[in-house]
């Protein structure tokens, strides 16, 4: 089984993407935390992409993305199921995508979206803050109550990143909502889009995403 998994900022696809990979014992991949482990590597393409997340700090190149992609995939037994998250996150990546899948003899059997009002995701973001160093996750009201607190794991500092202020959130709803949004429908048309309601406890969103891809 081959499922993608999209949603706005705040959807908690993250840690939907992790419990479907844990149910189905799933390969987990997330591209941007994949990329951060490329660009560790003493290599001339973890160079390349270090250069760009640390310097340059620009969006990575589809040349590379397309790479880095087939590399993962070439890792993953056929067996194993995979669980996406969040990619493709446009339309040409979509192509390159099932263009890729297909190569390696494994097919998209499912693409779920969580979806969430523009109001509900600002006000999920706007109470999530990090680690600056190890960047754990916090959430301010619940896991800390000041920006003054230490990290609990690493005594780190409690910061709130750029992109995770209201200005910040709107620019990545709005970049969700002109390039991920027509991959959804893309995979509506194909009839492998299940449809989930993110206002809810995690586990009710869970339930609901468990239940559907049975039905489907």
């Amino acid at each position: 089984m081959n499922i993608i998994i999209f949603g706005p900022q705040g959807s908690g696809k993250g840690t939907q993407a992790e419990k479907l990979a844990e149910k189905f014992a799933a390969e987990h991949i997330d591209m941007g935390k994949f990329l951060r482990e490329v660009a560790a590597r003493p290599t001339p393409l973890g160079q390349e992409v270090w250069q760009i997340q640390n310097v340059t700090k620009t969006l990575v190149p589809a040349r590379i993305l397309e790479e880095v992609f087939t590399i993962k995939l070439n890792d993953i037994p056929r067996e194993k199921a995979i669980v996406f998250d969040g990619f493709p996150r446009n339309i040409d990546q979509t192509q390159y995508f099932e263009k890729a899948m297909n190569e390696f003899g494994r097919q998209t059997d499912a693409a779920i979206v969580i979806n969430l009002s523009e109001e509900e995701s600002m006000k999920r973001i706007s109470k999530r803050w990090i680690c600056a160093k190890c960047k754990k996750v916090f959430i301010m009201g619940k896991d800390i109550h000041s920006d003054t607190e230490k990290c609990t794991d690493c005594g780190g500092s409690i910061i709130q990143r750029t992109d995770d202020t209201p200005e910040g959130i709107r620019k990545r709803l709005k970049v969700f909502k002109e390039e991920t949004m027509p991959v959804v429908e893309y995979y509506r048309e194909k009839d492998k889009l299940i449809e989930i309601d993110g206002n809810r406890s995690i586990e009710e969103v869970f339930k609901d995403i468990l239940a559907k891809l049975e039905e489907l």
